[in-house]
């Protein structure tokens, strides 16, 4: 069997635990709170993240500190990987990818392979985790990523954030906009574009129930179902709407596997608290 290494980051979802359990490579991206840098995972935990929201900070993510992933590929380098696959989250989304690709050159590595998932948060983390499934069965890289080329084709990502405040915060809304929007009580529903290139507006709604009903309708005409996709359920402290989606969900879509976890902090850093992101993916 060849020897691969597979490599993520904390955009994924994915935390040390998972990452340890399953084999992969975890990088951690930057959180900046009051101009501090902290490695996500390592020196920040999520934990701490919502404690600074809670507080009325403003805290944001950058990609991982190029010398940081120069380090990383010359310890990789010394191992002798046949290959090393290292999926990312959408390039249009973060930097990471293109730092990767820097570090790569860099350092002068031919075997490191770099995906684009074209998506953000569990799908990427499902991504790595079937990599490095793959790898250990023989399977080599272009086999490998044909199998995530697929999974990115069937992939599909919405983000529920609870409130306007975040989103006032760091000024991808005006104040203003968040006071109307809160008054009347409406509630935005936002997904990931198809190409991965952009988060944008779904739909609004009065209601959550009506919030739901958007995500199942749209799982429906995706054609969602539970012996070909599993649905992720991603959330910043808020276990109870979580809980609540699960259960239409699998009630929705018969015997399909529901697995809850938290929001990554690039995506709890857009959405704030109480946050939740779902997401479609294949299972192949």
């Amino acid at each position: 069997m060849e020897k691969y290494l597979i490599v993520t980051d904390t955009t994924s979802a994915m935390n040390k635990e998972i990452a340890a359990a399953h084999g992969i490579e975890l990088i951690s991206l930057s959180v900046i709170v009051d101009g501090q840098e902290y490695k996500d995972q390592v020196d920040i935990s999520t934990e701490q993240l919502y404690d600074y929201l809670k507080d009325g900070k403003t805290p944001s993510t950058s990609q991982p500190n190029t010398g940081y992933l120069i380090e990383k590929m010359e310890a990789w380098q010394k191992e002798n990987y046949e290959a090393i696959i290292v999926v990312t989250c959408s390039a249009d989304l973060s930097g990471t990818n293109n730092g990767f690709h820097l570090a790569k050159d860099t350092v002068g590595l031919d075997n490191v392979y770099i995906y684009d998932s074209r998506q953000v948060g569990a799908p990427v983390m499902d991504m790595a985790i079937r990599a490095k499934q793959l790898a250990d069965e023989g399977k080599d890289v272009d086999e490998i990523f044909k199998v995530l080329e697929e999974k990115t084709k069937h992939s599909f990502s919405f983000l529920y954030p609870d409130n306007f405040d975040q989103l006032s915060r760091s000024g991808r809304l005006s104040p203003m906009a968040a006071r109307m929007a809160s008054m009347l009580k409406i509630k935005a529903l936002l997904c990931l574009d198809e190409q991965g290139k952009s988060v944008d507006k779904y739909s609004m709604s009065r209601t959550e129930v009506k919030v739901l009903k958007a995500i199942t309708d749209k799982f429906h005409e995706l054609g969602v179902n539970a012996e070909k996709y599993k649905i992720y359920i991603s959330h910043a402290d808020n276990i109870v709407f979580a809980k609540k989606a699960k259960l239409l969900l699998q009630t929705t879509f018969h015997g399909i596997e529901v697995e809850i976890n938290n929001l990554p902090a690039v995506l709890t850093c857009h959405g704030g608290l109480a946050c939740c992101a779902l997401h479609s993916t294949y299972k192949i």
